[in-house]
Order: C-alpha cells, then sequence, then structure tokens
C-alpha cells in the first residue's frame, strides 16, 4: 500500500534563511512568500528528500499555517493535491480545496469558548512591557487562535519577550481553555480541543482514501509530536527542538 506522510511545513520541509547561513544562497529555491519578507527556502537536499518522498508516498500536510499563509507556499498547488490540515488542527482542506465542513462545525464550539479568554489575553499582552506582535488567525468571523512573536528576535530578546507573554497565559487561562505551543521565536495560542492530533485521527478515522494505509508523521516541533504518534514511523529534521529532545 502506498503510504501516507502527514508532515508539517516550516522548519520541516522547508526553512528560513537562517538555517542556511553557510549555504550558497543562489543554490536555494524559494517556497514560500512571507508578507514581512521573511520568505522559506528549500536546499538541493530537502528537494532530493521531497521529490523521493513525494514519488512514492500522498503527503498531506499538518501546519500551523492559516489558509491565506499555505495559500503563499508556492509547493501546495504541485505538492499537496491530497488536502491539509491547516491552523494547528482548527481547519482541514478536501482534496479538491473545499473546506471540511463536519470538522469545522465541531471546532467552532471549541473556538467559541476560547475566543473571550484569547481577547482578554491580547487586552493584556497589549498594555505589558514586552516588545511583541500579535497576529490573529481568523476565517471568517471565528478566531481559530493567535501567534505572538518577539520583535527583537535575538534569543535574549524572544526569551524575555515570550517568557512575559506566556507569564500571562498562566494567569489570565481560566480552566484552561487556551492551550500554548511554544518553538523558537514562535508563541502559539490554540482554543483547548484544537490540534493537530485530533485534525489527523479524523482523517484518518473519515477518509476512506487514508484509512488503514501505513503512515508516516513528520514534524520538528514538540508540538508535532502528538500528531507524529497516530503514525506508524517518525521522520525528524535534523537539529530542531523535537530532534534535541531525543537526542538529549
Amino acid at each position: 500500500m502506498k503510504p501516507v506522510i502527514y508532515t508539517d511545513l516550516d522548519d520541516t520541509l522547508f526553512t528560513t534563511l537562517k538555517s542556511y547561513r553557510d549555504v550558497d544562497q543562489s543554490s536555494l529555491l524559494r517556497v514560500t512568500t512571507a508578507k514581512n519578507g521573511n520568505h522559506s527556502f528549500m536546499c538541493g537536499h530537502r528537494q532530493s528528500i521531497l521529490n523521493w518522498i513525494e514519488a512514492g508516498a500522498t503527503l498531506i500536510p499538518v501546519t500551523a499555517r492559516s489558509l491565506d499563509a499555505y495559500n503563499r507556499v508556492t509547493l501546495s498547488a504541485v505538492r499537496f493535491v491530497d488536502g491539509a490540515v491547516l491552523n494547528n488542527g482548527a481547519l482541514i482542506l478536501n482534496p479538491d480545496g473545499s473546506e471540511d465542513m463536519s470538522w469545522s462545525e465541531t471546532v467552532q464550539g471549541y473556538c467559541a469558548h476560547a475566543t473571550p479568554v484569547l481577547l482578554r489575553l491580547i487586552e493584556a499582552l497589549e498594555e505589558a512591557p514586552c516588545d511583541i506582535r500579535i497576529h490573529r488567525h481568523m476565517h471568517g468571523d471565528v478566531m481559530l487562535g493567535m501567534t505572538v512573536k518577539s520583535n527583537d528576535e535575538s534569543e535574549k530578546g524572544v526569551l524575555l519577550n515570550l517568557g512575559l507573554a506566556e507569564a500571562l497565559v498562566q494567569q489570565r487561562n481560566p480552566r484552561g481553555r487556551v492551550v500554548t505551543h511554544r518553538n523558537g521565536n514562535n508563541l502559539a495560542f490554540v482554543p483547548s480541543g484544537v490540534s493537530k492530533k485530533s485534525a489527523v485521527a479524523y482523517l484518518m478515522e473519515n477518509r476512506s482514501d487514508l484509512a488503514g494505509r501505513p503512515s508516516i508523521g513528520a514534524g520538528d516541533s514538540l508540538a508535532d509530536l502528538p500528531f507524529m504518534s497516530l503514525c506508524d514511523m517518525l521522520l525528524v529534521p535534523a537539529r530542531t527542538q523535537t530532534a534535541t529532545k531525543l537526542l538529549a
């Protein structure tokens, strides 16, 4: 049977120039368009690995990217034609690009419970003494979560600013209605009940073309490990958060 690879995107299949400081940049393939100019690229090795994987497997992206950010991945139109999991599991796309409405109806209940907390957190973060930028993730009028990043992207700045943001969450998150995932300069706020794992489990159980097939989970972040645990095998890029943890 042809295997299915459920794969994270950023820092798994491709990454920004920070990971290619010692590589001839003319050899890199740009594969995303970022609004802030911080585009993502693939080196020749990653391109070869993706070509090899694609030749023998079905690829399902499982990403924190919103629909807008996913549409700015130039690989998506030619490589990912079997659907996708977006917004940390809050949105599932069918192979034809349409929204899986059954899943969205389930997720909206979780989002409704989390939205008042998210809005209070945004207000508190905007008043806090931390140098951050906040991105709300909206799908229509539904708030699917948000992401906080430090404007000071030095190691010290990220540690300070995202540390303050996480502390605020602990103080203002009654009943755990919001879950946070942190990886580098990225602090994601996701409604409790929404996850990559639950979305992948839904696909495995409800799509007849995926059910029962051998599966591989690929990801760089500790937040990816739960959905990867549903799979038969794991694929972890070197020098990432998960690789560092596993090899410690």
